[in-house]
């Protein structure tokens, strides 16, 4: 790694030497008059749009900014600052001598040269293909991006895409070269600065990983309690517990590197006053780097506690990803932290730019290969996951992750080897830091993805107090909320997106944030987003507040009409609520609303003339809630059809019948209605005797009937005495008497029922004949037969002779 320091430090040098120069020109400069102290000096354009510093105009200042020889120990201008010279050109020529002295060491050590040589090689190549790709982007943007043609902005990235992969080849084979020097003979081993440096390594490597191991077993068996006791108590324990987990293993990483960096100050008490040497400060950083990545991998696979896993993994399956990540993330931290600087103090930077190529290499070639000899396991048992699912878009999303998961973790490798490879000095930090937060941006993604999938699957509960009070609104928070729960997983899930595409520097989301167009939409979403909350809450407050007018409390009795009222206010309100919640978001989003107006107005204007029927349903409507014709609840007949009425809209009436059947009918088919409901009703009753039946026992079983009904149960819905009309007809085979009882509205047919069984018991009672369709047969007698004569010629019986023989 520390190669690229040996070319920083020569450009360091160069760069000391021009900021003297400058200083020195600035400082010979004579004063400016007022009129050029008037004008800033700014620094001149060049044609390539780079900003040049404004150099001497004298030939004098130039030759006082001559570079130093190298070797020479003054530099090369012995001319004296003037008196009016600034401090920082005694700072400058400082840095000067100390750049100098960094190249005259470089270039003296022959394995150093031959480092910087290829570096300069490479980085030129580099350069090479870089500035190859700018010629066409010139000629492509004549103007800005956004003017550019499509086809141009695709060549661009495609050219400079290509680039870079050149880049990255050449980098790698600039690398390998040092191995070259090193199966030459070239560069010797030193092998007693070796055994000194694996002295040190073993001794606080030792006691940082034997201290921390004695911690985690001491700590095993209370994180065990921990998890029996509270793991089955929530999610929300579960998360708690597995980060307070994460925490104390975080201590004893800690606690390890505390113990060997003391042991290891404490040998060196008598030679370094208690300070640690490189090497021991390299191998803490490294033992802290890995046990930090372990943890990480711990924490999110949870090996060893089942209870408290966030991953649907089995503990097989968890223990085999822990190991062999854990494994692979503390070959590539120990290789690079500490084994490449040990190969640059015990051999050359060369050899250690090639070990780091190679540890790179290596662990790229290892992860891919994990990845493609499990693809298939894991693309099954992702599957498996999501036939587990409730939504069906959780089952689409888990679906496409099994089918694209090794692909995404094989771009993920290649994208780390090319930064490692591309940019050494910054890469652990960029790798990192970009992979912490993605797997921060992942869990936290994820977790609330859960939480929020939880929600909208199991509903919202409210408290029981307040669904005594408010039986609806459960069911109404229910309508809703989820919908809006769907609409944050989505932003929740686009948020992951960018955080993770910010993370690795492919779009930059902080700067687009603070550009003008990311603040506005940023902005108007928010804006939209609180225009939709405040319309939903607005639609529950009225919605709450209507049910709480409609529940009856204490004596207070809600009627049919403010029932009818109350529901028709709520349609007409819920309606108002989406159009002008619409409106408002279109116009929070930027669109202007006011064509949308003038447009319902013409499409209105044009709807009434052509549905004059469902004009004159909503005019016809409006006129009977006016007179309160109907009400919810009312028996009614209505063109044709008698039911209860269940539901009025401003447009129609839904009725159903005795048999269970549902009408709806517009009210432009209503000529009539006809209410059984208004404050009071009769229950006719046309009772039908014999003709042999005295009329005023019928009279008297009718009015006994009456009072056996009034002193019932069911004679509570009675008003007054029973208004006896008398004889009414004479039918064919009944004498008809009609009697009246007046009721409450809607009782009039069960009083009418149960006094038909009292009067039946009554005139049983009186022996009171109730006629019926009967036909009487009469069989006439047949008429006497004469005897008949004997005939003349009949032979006399013996014995007797003809009387009056």
């Amino acid at each position: 790694m520390r190669n690229l320091l040996v070319l920083f430090a020569f450009l360091a040098f160069l760069g000391a030497a021009s900021g003297l120069a400058v200083a020195q020109s600035s400082a010979e400069r004579p004063a400016a008059t007022p009129a050029e102290s008037a004008t800033p000096p700014a620094a001149a354009a060049t044609p390539t749009g780079q900003t040049q510093a404004p150099l001497a105009a004298s030939p004098e200042n130039q030759d006082k900014a001559a570079t130093p020889a190298v070797g020479s120990d003054k530099p090369a201008s012995a001319a004296p600052a003037s008196p009016a010279a600034p401090a920082e050109t005694t700072e400058a020529r400082k840095e000067i001598a100390a750049a100098r002295d960094a190249l005259v060491q470089v270039l003296q050590d022959p394995v150093g040269r031959a480092a910087l040589v290829g570096l300069l090689e490479g980085l030129g190549k580099s350069g090479a293909v870089g500035q190859s790709a700018q010629p066409g982007t010139a000629a492509n943007g004549g103007g800005t991006a956004g003017e550019r043609a499509l086809s141009g902005q695709i060549s661009d990235f495609s050219r400079q895409a290509f680039g870079d992969i050149a880049s990255v080849f050449n980098r790698i084979s600039v690398s390998l070269k040092g191995l070259k020097l090193l199966f030459t003979g070239q560069i010797q081993v030193k092998w007693d600065k070796v055994r000194e440096i694996a002295a040190e390594l073993s001794v606080v490597l030792g006691v940082a990983l034997s201290t921390y191991w004695l911690l985690r077993f001491g700590g095993r068996f209370g994180a065990t309690w921990l998890v029996r006791r509270f793991g089955a108590r929530g999610w929300m324990w579960r998360v708690g517990l597995l980060i307070g987990l994460g925490l104390a293993d975080l201590a004893a990483i800690f606690l390890a590197l505390i113990v060997s960096a003391v042991v290891a100050g404490t040998l060196h008490l008598e030679t370094l006053g208690g300070d640690i040497t490189l090497v021991e400060s390299l191998t803490l950083d490294a033992f802290l780097a890995a046990g930090v990545s372990r943890v990480m991998v711990r924490l999110l696979l949870s090996p060893d506690h089942e209870a408290v896993r966030l991953v649907p993994f089995s503990t097989a399956s968890a223990r085999y990803w822990a190991i062999r990540v854990g494994n692979l993330l503390s070959y590539l931290v120990y290789g690079v932290i500490l084994a490449v600087p040990i190969a640059n103090m015990t051999m050359s930077l060369a050899i250690g730019n090639a070990l780091r190529v190679i540890i790179i290499l290596s662990a790229a070639g290892f992860a891919i290969w994990l990845v493609v000899a499990n693809a298939a396991r894991v693309r099954l048992a992702i599957q498996a996951y999501a036939a587990t699912l409730d939504g069906e878009l959780g089952r689409s999303a888990m679906h496409l992750l099994g089918r694209v998961w090794a692909a995404i973790a094989i771009l993920y490798t290649l994208v780390v080897l090319g930064i490692w490879i591309t940019r050494p000095l910054e890469a652990i930090e960029v790798v990192v830091s970009a992979t912490f937060f993605s797997i921060v941006t992942v869990v936290v993604g994820g977790i609330s993805s859960m939480v929020l999938t939880r929600a909208i699957a199991g509903g919202i509960r409210l408290p029981d107090h307040i669904k005594e009070t408010l039986p609806a609104l459960e069911g109404r928070v229910n309508a809703v909320v989820p919908h809006l729960l769907k609409a944050v997983r989505l932003v929740l899930l686009i948020l992951t997106l960018a955080f993770l595409l910010d993370a690795w520097s492919v779009i930059d989301l902080g700067g687009w944030l603070k550009a003008g167009a990311g603040a506005d939409i940023v902005g108007q979403l928010a804006s939209a987003a609180f225009v939709i909350l405040l319309g939903c809450a607005a639609w529950l407050a009225v919605m709450s507040w209507i049910d709480l007018r409609l529940r009856p409390s204490g004596d207070t009795i809600v009627s049919a009409r403010e029932r009818t009222l109350f529901q028709l206010f709520r349609n007409a309100f819920t309606v108002v609520v989406i159009v002008m919640t619409g409106m408002l978001t279109l116009s929070e989003l930027g669109l202007d609303i006011g064509p949308l107006i003038a447009g319902a107005g013409v499409i209105g204007l044009a709807v009434s003339f052509g549905a004059q029927t469902l004009v004159k349903d909503i005019i016809t409507g409006a006129f009977i809630q006016i007179e309160n014709a109907i009400n919810e609840g009312d028996v009614i007949t209505v063109a044709g059809i008698n039911g209860t009425v269940e539901r009025l809209t401003v447009r129609s009436v839904r009725i159903r019948d005795i048999n269970g059947t549902t009408h709806i009918i517009p009210f432009s088919s209503v000529d009539m209605v006809s209410n059984f409901m208004r404050d009071f009703s009769y229950h006719v009753a046309v009772i039908g005797v014999s003709y042999s039946t005295d009329i005023d026992v019928a009279k008297a079983a009718m009015k006994e009937a009456f009072d056996t009904l009034k002193a019932s149960p069911a004679g509570g819905s009675i008003i007054g005495d029973l208004e006896m009309h008398g004889v009414i007809a004479f039918a064919d085979s009944a004498v008809n008497l009609r009697a009246r009882i007046k009721t409450f509205p809607g009782a009039q047919w069960a009083t009418g029922r149960a006094y038909n069984e009292h009067l039946k018991r009554a005139f049983d009672t009186h022996q009171i004949d109730i006629p019926f369709p009967q036909v009487t047969y009469h069989i006439a007698s047949e008429p006497p037969v004469a005897a008949k004569a004997p005939a003349m010629d009949a032979p006399a019986e013996s014995g007797k002779g003809p009387a009056g023989a």
